[in-house]
């Protein structure tokens, strides 16, 4: 029997469950990037955060989307 890896999902893992952590995983990953254009003072640095922080604003999009038209579009 495996256990969850560092993902936090394995082979049990329902797939709406894997989704919904790939969702808060984006979302952190955003709140991260914005934290740290806040903090950089250099302008490029800064701007290269807000860059990766709407990349996962898209990525956590997709997510909703595929969520909302195959596993909550399922019930």
């Amino acid at each position: 029997m495996s256990g969850k890896g560092e993902s936090g999902v394995n082979e049990h893992t329902r797939p709406e469950e894997a989704v919904r952590i790939a969702m808060e995983r984006e979302k952190m990953a955003k709140e991260f990037y914005l934290e740290c254009a806040g903090i950089v003072a250099d302008p490029g640095v800064r701007k290269m955060f807000e860059f990766l922080a709407k990349e996962e604003a898209k990525h956590y999009d997709l997510l909703e989307r595929e969520y909302d038209r195959f596993i909550a579009g399922e019930n």
